[in-house]
């Protein structure tokens, strides 16, 4: 039954994954057309990173005061070491017309990770 259950993880959450991702592959021909593509998929990957860190700040308020300061301070933390990353990453574009758009990218990827990172605190 273990076997099972281990199998079962390796192979549905690499497709979730896959799925979600595929979204940016979807954006594609202009620059322009990718641009516009990718901000829409960056406003909705912004949703849910603030609704799921509103569910888990409703939960830390079960916790002490002390907690739900720390979960704050984690949160707020966690969005300048994003904005630093994916400057960052666009200062490898070398100010050329692809850095918007790896900066979006890269502002959607570490995102998803972030949410993904949440959800298992919610499910706690």
């Amino acid at each position: 039954m273990k076997l099972c259950c281990a199998l079962l993880i390796v192979l549905v959450f690499p497709l979730a994954s896959a799925t979600a991702q595929d979204d940016e592959t979807k954006c594609c021909c202009t620059t322009y057309d990718t641009s516009v593509c990718l901000s829409k998929i960056h406003d909705g990957v912004e949703v849910q990173l603030d609704t799921t860190y509103k569910a888990v700040l409703e939960i830390a308020k079960g916790y002490t005061p002390e907690d739900v300061e720390n979960f704050k301070d984690a949160q707020q933390k966690w969005l300048v070491f994003r904005d630093a990353a994916c400057k960052a990453e666009y200062g490898l574009w070398g100010k050329g017309s692809g850095g918007p758009n790896a900066h979006a990218m890269c502002i959607i990827r570490i995102t998803r990770g972030r949410i993904a990172d949440l959800k298992v605190f919610r499910e706690k």
